[in-house]
């Protein structure tokens, strides 16, 4: 599963990380809340996008806002490689198998642009495919929702 359109996401205010911009590479969108990789150029992409331009070196953060940079949208200020800023704070992120408080302060890592998952490895043991870790379990609200401190 992946995003189709922007999302806003529940926030725990914390220390905040350093917002940067970035590009958004060639042929990729980015979406307001998702979760974004940077690649070895500098670019970023939804995480666990097929076929990169340059190797994915690690996850960014939450993408601030919607940019098009695959050259089919519609002529307007989100449209191509103009610089979005990606947040690296505390968000509830959609986990694709609940955690419990058994896995406070676990590694946390993307399945895709919206879901986070607690394992690593997304391949077989012959062939693993290491998924790039978004941050850090950090606890729970009195609800029960999952909250990651990325950054």
């Amino acid at each position: 599963m992946a995003l189709n359109r922007d999302r806003a996401l529940d926030e725990i205010k914390a220390a905040i990380g350093p917002e940067f911009g970035h590009s958004t590479a060639v042929g990729f969108r980015v979406y307001r809340g998702s979760i974004v990789a940077v690649c070895q150029d500098g670019t970023i992409l939804p995480a666990a996008s097929a076929n990169p331009p340059s190797p994915m070196v690690a996850i960014a953060g939450v993408c601030r806002d919607f940019r098009d940079n695959t050259g089919t949208g519609v002529v307007s200020d989100m449209v191509g490689d103009e610089p979005v800023h990606v947040m690296r704070r505390t968000f509830a992120l959609p986990f694709d198998v609940a955690p419990t408080w058994a896995n406070l302060n676990a590694p946390v890592y993307a399945v895709d642009d919206e879901t986070v998952t607690l394992t690593e490895n997304a391949g077989t043991e012959a062939a693993p495919v290491n998924r790039l870790q978004v941050g850090t379990l950090i606890g729970f609200d009195l609800s029960g929702t999952p909250y990651v401190k990325i950054g």
